[in-house]
């Protein structure tokens, strides 16, 4: 665990700007309550997850005290130091409050938050944090949809597009089956147009383009 503050009662606490060389106003002037100017924002950083696995995973931070969540910052890996305490080469995500952040592939995460002043002119007691939970979610759920008529999908022949309504931030894995119509016979190229051959209509393919969304089929 690492921050810029200091745990007191029960609250961690960001440092004050203001140095002992700067308090030179004499004791008798800090007799009541010393009104100084907190080290803004106020960051902590929590200890390392394990999830014990290397999987897309969904992430929720939440804590509790006094100031807003100005940014919350996710590092993700795979792989941790010799000694543990730090994620190899980690990947960060950096998210504000009210943003969605997507599910990413990872065994190991970490969080800093940073809290600031709810009020811009800083007129309120100053932000401290009291509590933050940390929790992760692995959890799949399976889709099946059947007798799908590519022709009635939208886009055109040979890109149709199938959507998802269902809430689903991230797609691991799509199995396909396609079907078809077969048929005794079909038109040859023979130069005579009531000649037929006997054959069958050929396997549909299925494509999947995994760049952005839509997916198309």
């Amino acid at each position: 665990m690492a921050g810029n503050g200091f745990f007191k009662e029960g609250k961690y606490q960001p440092y004050s700007v203001e140095t002992w060389a700067d308090l030179t106003g004499g004791w008798d002037t800090y007799t009541g309550e010393w009104d100084l100017t907190p080290s803004l924002p106020l960051e902590f950083t929590t200890t390392i997850i394990d999830l014990g696995r290397s999987d897309y995973t969904s992430y929720l931070l939440e804590w509790s005290g006094q100031g807003t969540s100005q940014t919350t910052t996710v590092y993700y890996g795979d792989t941790v130091d010799s000694t543990g305490g730090s994620i190899d080469s980690p990947t960060t995500i950096t998210g504000s409050p009210g943003d969605t952040l997507s599910p990413v592939k990872g065994r190991y995460f970490q969080f800093k938050i940073s809290v600031d002043y709810d009020d811009s002119a800083g007129d309120e007691p100053a932000p401290f944090i009291t509590a933050i939970t940390a929790s992760l979610n692995s959890d799949k759920q399976q889709i099946t949809k059947a007798d799908i008529n590519s022709s009635t999908l939208g886009g055109s022949v040979g890109q149709r597009q199938l959507t998802i309504d269902e809430n689903i931030q991230t797609v691991t894995s799509i199995i396909t089956q396609p079907h078809y119509s077969s048929t005794l016979y079909m038109a040859d190229d023979y130069v005579a147009t009531d000649y037929v051959a006997t054959g069958d209509v050929a396997m549909p393919k299925i494509l999947v383009d995994k760049s952005t969304s839509p997916t198309w089929w």
